[in-house]
């Protein structure tokens, strides 16, 4: 029996050896390699992590010739860049490629790539508070880098030098306008009527391409946008040289927020503005009319552009004019420039628009290809991808859910649940779409926001699925209880999942977690608030009736803040040492390690804050399973733009060794196997816990000596395998396998 047991014993992680001294280190990495598949069809990029408001500019980031692609979506803050590879079949594919975010500064509202000083390298203009930010290209070593070449963009305006103005809400465009060899700024004044026109004097001054703007005029191009949408007053006179200008009808907006973009539209050798505004559906094309670029004046519009097939979104649409397939031509891509998703109204799982340029760059012909350009190849829910992994089939390796924000069903905004079934193996995943509507939950409640986790809520070793989500009034969790045993397919009923309490002041865009906090047994809840405050509510009662008692306003010393908001919590053994640490993950990007505090009322620990990973996007959900069969819990990540980011754990092992004169495969819980009763011998004083085989406490923690034998009853437990572990201070945790077998 001693030699059966030994063997079990070291097919476990913690029978690996590790280094004693410091704490182990932890550690993610993006990896790209599980494939996921949906209709048959597997997604070349599929772990993006989504993509909603999106800006497109091109520049080279690698040592080929091929100008790479940069994509910024708005809504999350997030750049996610790609690398063009080339296609067999002609043209080029579009390969995510993340370790080139880092070389970018975080942004925010728009970022174009312009090659100001005509160096034959693209730099990085950015948002800057209404101000504009530029980065010089530095190609090194074949390898995109910047370094920062003017904080403030300055111009002389009609009586001083001030910081070059671009709202916030707007897109300005950067383009030599005048054809001298220098870059040129318009962008919309303050109140949003009149384009301002700075222009570049580097080549008049100092015959050399640099960044010196010079205000041009009042009423540059001879026109107003005025109070609605496809309002124009065209004609305008302007005074003097300065542009002085006096509006015909004193036209005013509304509301500001405008997009620009600037191409020759009908081969007349004149340069055409394409305009988005914020209160409007669509892109406006103005006719340039002046006899030259260098005297602009706009003489009319057409109210939908492109002709057939025109560019609408539900508000604030955006155009960017950039070589997307490869044949040197430049295309035409659409997006709203919204920052949120106002009302719903937004599909984001369609919101790239890309029109081919079958006509020429002097006179071009844009034909609508597809409305989810990048968004087709990738996992892509629409908003507030929530991913949960567990192993549905019970075939032995993880698969994986996600919940997301919602989609209109009639005249309600409804989310459900995606199923990929892991059709790989333990060591190599592969998911495939099953069912976009796991349990009918869709079709079945009107929910929103819909955020799946697995626990062992009733301590029976099989996994049971918590759903929260937002209904029609606040905020709702429901646990549907696995009625398999451990280690068989799941099996969950809709129709008999129980509703816990939802705690007063708890609401849409809180994160509920439920776990056993205070470790007796019966699962409690932590919530993620979006204050930034994590609440702890102690369960009194049990899993299928549970009375919940604010035990912690302030849970882990974490204070409100409102750039952090809520976090999305998950508890798992990250290194292999059985002892679970917390991972948050946060609303504005952050991922942290900590360690649970002893006591409710003390602060977490932080063990790692991953730098490495950069900013993975924003609105995160968190979801660990081992997926590599490596031992250790990977990472995924679900974003507020809709899709997963998957990182493989990289942690080094941290595992249980003996002391000297200890002998680690020497039981101390016996009989093992057992029908109901557990004699404990400890080699030390410490505490005993019970855990599940999927990591889940299973009987109370327990103080023990090793002066004493201590009788543990165990005839409530179904049959299967738990960890006995021992814990005390200054020494690792001695865990033990133990068998109820009845």
């Amino acid at each position: 029996m001693k030699k059966r047991f030994t063997l079990l014993l070291c097919l476990l992680p913690f029978c690996i050896q590790a280094q004693s001294g410091a704490p182990s280190g932890f550690g993610f990495r993006y990896d790209l390699t599980p494939s996921v598949s949906i209709d048959g069809r597997i997604l070349p990029n599929p772990w993006v992590g989504g993509l909603n408001a999106t800006q497109y500019s091109t520049v080279r980031m690698n040592g080929d010739t091929r100008e790479d692609l940069v994509v910024f979506d708005r809504t999350t803050n997030k750049i996610s860049t790609f690398i063009a590879v080339e296609n067999p079949a002609g043209g080029i594919t579009w390969q995510y490629a993340p370790e080139y975010e880092a070389v970018f500064p975080l942004t925010d509202n728009w970022l174009q790539l312009v090659d100001y000083d005509m160096d034959g390298r693209k730099d990085l203009f950015v948002s800057g508070r209404g101000q504009i930010f530029v980065f010089r290209n530095e190609f090194q070593n074949g390898r995109l880098a910047f370094a920062a070449k003017a904080d403030t963009v300055l111009a002389e305006g009609f009586s001083s030098v001030l910081p070059l103005y671009v709202s916030n809400s707007d897109i300005p465009a950067l383009t030599d306008y005048d054809d001298d060899g220098d870059i040129d700024v318009l962008a919309y004044d303050v109140p949003g009527s009149f384009i301002s026109y700075f222009r570049n004097m580097s080549m008049e001054r100092r015959q050399k391409p640099g960044l010196e703007f010079k205000r041009i005029g009042l009423c540059w191009g001879r026109f107003s946008s005025n109070q609605f949408c496809n309002d124009f007053t065209f004609g305008l006179q302007c005074e003097g040289e300065t542009g002085q200008d006096v509006p015909v009808n004193g036209a005013r907006v509304m509301h500001t927020g405008n997009t620009l973009t600037i191409l020759d539209t009908d081969g007349d050798g004149k340069k055409d503005l394409l305009l988005g505004h914020v209160s409007c559906q669509n892109i406006t094309r103005l006719r340039s009319g002046g006899p030259n670029n260098e005297s602009a004046a706009y003489v009319g519009f057409d109210s939908l552009f492109p002709a057939q097939n025109p560019v609408i979104f539900p508000a604030f649409p955006a155009t960017f004019w950039e070589d997307v397939d490869g044949d040197g031509i430049k295309d035409l891509l659409a997006s709203p420039n919204v920052s949120f998703n106002e009302g719903q109204l937004m599909d984001f799982r369609a919101s790239g628009w890309f029109y081919k340029n079958q006509g020429t760059n002097q006179l071009p012909d844009f034909r609508l290809v597809q409305k989810d350009f990048l968004q087709h190849d990738m996992l892509d829910l629409g908003e507030n991808a929530a991913p949960a992994l567990a192993d549905l089939d019970g075939d032995g390796d993880a698969d994986l859910l996600v919940g997301y924000s919602g989609e209109r069903v009639g005249t309600t905004y409804r989310a459900g649940l995606w199923y990929f079934e892991n059709k790989g193996t333990p060591a190599k995943p592969a998911f495939e779409r099953t069912s976009t509507d796991y349990l009918g939950l869709r079709q079945s409640l009107v929910l929103s926001d819909v955020v799946p986790a697995f626990t062992d809520v009733d301590g029976n070793g099989s996994l049971d699925l918590v759903l929260t989500g937002t209904g029609i009034r606040t905020l709702e969790i429901r646990v549907l209880f696995n009625q398999a045993g451990p280690g068989a397919a799941a099996r969950y009923d809709l129709g008999s999942a129980v509703t816990w309490p939802t705690p007063e002041g708890v609401g849409p865009g809180d994160l509920p977690t439920v776990t056993d906090v205070d470790r007796d047994g019966r699962p409690d809840l932590l919530i993620g608030k979006s204050e930034g405050t994590i609440q702890y509510y102690r369960n009194t009662g049990t899993p299928t009736s549970p009375a919940l008692q604010l035990q912690n306003q302030q849970f882990g010393g974490f204070r409100i803040d409102t750039e952090i908001r809520a976090r999305s919590l998950v508890l798992a053994d990250l290194n292999g040492d059985r002892i679970n640490e917390l991972v948050a993950a946060t609303h504005n990007g952050q991922v942290r390690i900590y360690r649970m505090p002893e006591r409710a009322d003390q602060p977490l620990t932080l063990l790692d804050s991953l730098p490495g990973i950069g900013l993975p996007g924003t609105g995160l959900r968190a979801a660990l399973a081992d997926l590599d069969g490596d031992q250790l819990p990977d990472l995924m990540l679900g974003s507020l733009a809709g899709g997963v980011r998957y990182l493989k754990n990289t942690s080094q092992k941290q595992v249980v060794t003996a002391l000297p004169g200890e002998e680690i495969t020497q039981p101390w819980a016996y009989p093992n196997p057992t029908n109901r009763y557990l004699t404990v011998r400890v080699p030390y004083d410490g505490r005993i816990e019970l855990v599940s085989m999927s990591g889940q406490l299973v009987r109370p923690s327990q103080a023990v000596r090793s002066s004493t034998e201590t009788i543990v009853d165990l005839g409530t437990l179904p049959d299967g395998m738990y960890f006995l572990r021992l814990q005390t201070e200054n020494r690792s945790a001695r865990v033990q396998k133990i068998v109820v077998w009845k």
